[in-house]
């Protein structure tokens, strides 16, 4: 399928660069796609290897989910209160471990080493 001024508002060069990415980028959704889409939601796979697998952007399969609803964004995070902030930089100056502190706050590893990197904390003194 090619662009028409119905169908796409990309520039053509745009549209050739994500077409040759995604080969049924701007097509509409066929049967078999959508259950396959069903299948793999249904067992868990991520966003992005389904967009690859079905050869369609990550926000088309997005958007298909949305439709179908099967897609739930997800919940915004909790910002840190700035007694949360003296609990976390506490915990971290008693030394215990950040799978104990992200458990205590509800959130990841990744997080409360990037909430301590943020508050400028010196992490693993040496």
């Amino acid at each position: 399928m090619t662009p028409n001024r119905t169908t796409c508002f990309l520039p053509m060069e745009e549209y050739n660069k994500i077409k040759s990415r995604y080969s049924k980028f701007n097509e509409p959704w066929q049967s078999s796609e959508v259950e396959e889409l069903e299948s793999m939601a249904a067992d868990g796979v991520p966003l992005g290897d389904i967009a690859t697998q079905l050869q369609r952007t990550p926000n088309s399969v997005k958007m298909k989910m949305r439709s179908l609803g099967l897609y739930t964004p997800r919940p915004q995070p909790k910002p840190w209160s700035p007694d949360d902030e003296a609990r976390l930089i506490q915990l971290y100056n008693d030394d215990v471990p950040f799978e104990e502190i992200a458990t205590e706050f509800g959130r990841s590893v990744g997080v409360v080493v990037s909430r301590l990197v943020l508050l400028r904390v010196k992490l693993f003194n040496n």
